[in-house]
């Protein structure tokens, strides 16, 4: 097997993924000028501005490092660079340019709606935009699900992976709402306040916590419907098409 083609079916470590992405941005926002202000007096830093770039460090780390060894774009890590720079820029310059709490909220739905927005107009435009992102070969054994099937199935098992793709991008719309209102309820200072930082971070991990649930929810229901689709159609069993 070709190297290359090795490190596209190696499997991401989820744990790690989580600690570099979210885990450690999140900690270092909250806390690293609390834990810098000690060394000011020897290096002279302009402590929120270092703070804010060591925790963008870790997602666009993480990034590159995963991209060598599986030779896969992470989203997750481009979510949490993206995540992390609005957030550190809002926090760092909102006081400067007069932005309010209503920025950060703002920042926090538009995300994921965005996301979302995008994932529909790119599905309308480009065929098979789900394959990768749901049909993907890393959970299921597409060749076997495709093999001997004819013209007809192929686009019914089209449909159900469009279908699932939806119930992938309607868990972005759910986020949109909760963390709209996780945001108007626990950040109530604004850019420049003391509290600011504690409650964006206070809001970064609960906001994780809360939308984990309905997001599994809705995205597992999208699978359950395709794995379901996918035996009826083809009379293979669960065993028999997928990997994990």
């Amino acid at each position: 097997m070709d190297k290359d083609l090795k490190k596209k079916n190696i499997k991401e470590n989820p744990l790690l993924s989580l600690i570099a992405n979210i885990f450690f941005p999140v900690m270092i926002l909250k806390n690293g000028e609390s834990w810098l202000q000690n060394y000011n007096q020897y290096f002279h830093l302009e402590i929120q501005a270092f703070t804010f770039l060591i925790a963008l460090l870790f997602p666009f780390t993480y990034f590159f490092f995963d991209l060598y060894n599986r030779k896969n774009i992470n989203f997750i890590s481009i979510l949490g660079f993206v995540n992390v720079l609005l957030t550190g820029g809002i926090g760092i310059f909102g006081e400067k340019y007069g932005l309010t709490r209503t920025s950060f909220i703002l920042k926090e739905g538009l995300m994921p709606l965005i996301i979302g927005s995008f994932l529909i107009i790119l599905s309308k435009f480009k065929k098979r935009t789900f394959d990768k992102m749901i049909l993907n070969k890393a959970l299921f054994d597409v060749e076997k699900i495709k093999e001997d099937q004819n013209s007809e199935n192929l686009n019914k098992i089209d449909t159900f992976t469009t279908e699932a793709g939806y119930y992938f991008i309607a868990g972005f719309f759910i986020s949109s709402i909760i963390q709209f209102i996780l945001a108007y309820l626990i950040v109530t200072d604004n850019p420049g306040d003391p509290g600011f930082n504690e409650q964006v971070s206070t809001m970064t991990w609960v906001s994780y916590i809360a939308v984990l649930g309905p997001t599994i929810i809705i995205v597992g229901k999208g699978y359950l419907n395709l794995i379901n689709g996918i035996e009826r159609l083809t009379g293979l069993k669960k065993e028999d098409f997928l990997k994990a």
